[in-house]
């Protein structure tokens, strides 16, 4: 009766895990130095959905794959522009943005 059970468990297990819907986007964002690559790591890895990100400072390109069943990109967006940076068409977080360190700011 056990490995029945435990046998049926890892079925669900995998026809949950066969449901997720993992896409990848390029996001164009403000940030340009390796402090921006590693608050924006750091911070957006742990947004609901996201499996993994990274930030190339000389592209300016967030690349992220997510879960699209649990996210999607307005939302990861979003999360970057809380950060202080520009995210695509949506501007930085003004306040977020003020606290930045000088050098992630944009060259004015």
């Amino acid at each position: 009766m056990k490995k029945i059970i435990s046998l049926l468990s890892f079925i669900l297990l995998l026809s949950l895990r066969s449901s997720a819907q993992i896409v990848e986007a390029s996001i164009k964002t403000s940030g340009q130095c390796e402090h921006c690559k590693s608050t924006i790591e750091n911070n957006i890895r742990f947004e609901k959905g996201v499996k993994k990100v990274t930030f190339d400072p000389n592209s300016h390109l967030v690349t992220v794959k997510y879960d699209a069943t649990n996210t999607n990109i307005k939302n990861i967006q979003l999360a970057i522009t809380k950060l202080g940076y520009d995210a695509d068409s949506l501007m930085a977080d003004p306040k977020a943005y003020e606290k930045l360190s000088p050098c992630c700011k944009k060259p004015e």
